[in-house]
């Protein structure tokens, strides 16, 4: 698949292509990674059936408080999807006039963990997230619920924990 990127130009490597696409453009393969994401981390606290809104998702792009960052492992001709970070971009409630980003899901296939991608991808997103007139951005670790911990890997690049966030079924 030939990806299409928007809004800005892709980081090229001669392994990997880092971009932003949109989801309606390349929906069957996020829906692979989404399915794999969920079963590695989500699983680990919730049993709710995997069933993500993909006509929000897209609803929300189009208005411009959603993207999605990829990863496309392009040493073969496929250029398959490896990974990717996405985020809701929203006007803060308790300062309007500031733009925030808050990732929803972050994730690489764990055959490309571990060589320096993530940062890589980190570092992309940010960029351009600041270039969309973003002033902070929030990430999580499923850390506690068993899922990879990359509360050291934040830090390293910057973030600070300000926050633990609880869930309770009801």
């Amino acid at each position: 698949m030939q990806p299409s990127y928007h809004g800005f130009d892709p980081d090229i490597t001669e392994k990997y292509a880092i971009g932003l696409e949109k989801v309606a453009q390349m929906e069957d393969e996020l829906r692979e990674l989404h399915a794999e994401h969920y079963a590695e981390t989500e699983t680990l606290y919730l049993d709710a059936e995997f069933d993500p809104d993909y006509a929000r998702y897209k609803n929300s792009e189009a208005a411009g408080q959603f993207v999605v960052f990829t990863v496309r492992d392009i040493s073969n001709w496929h250029r398959d999807m490896v990974g990717y970070l996405q985020y809701y971009v929203f006007r803060d409630m308790h300062s309007k006039g500031m733009y925030t980003a808050r990732e929803d899901a972050f994730f690489l296939t764990k055959d490309h963990r571990g060589g320096g991608l993530a940062p890589k991808l980190l570092s992309y997103a940010e960029h351009c997230l600041k270039q969309l007139g973003c002033r902070y951005v929030g990430m999580s670790s499923k850390a506690p619920v068993g899922g990879p911990d990359i509360g050291n890997f934040l830090e390293r690049n910057g973030y600070r924990p300000v926050a633990l966030y609880y869930s309770k079924q009801l």
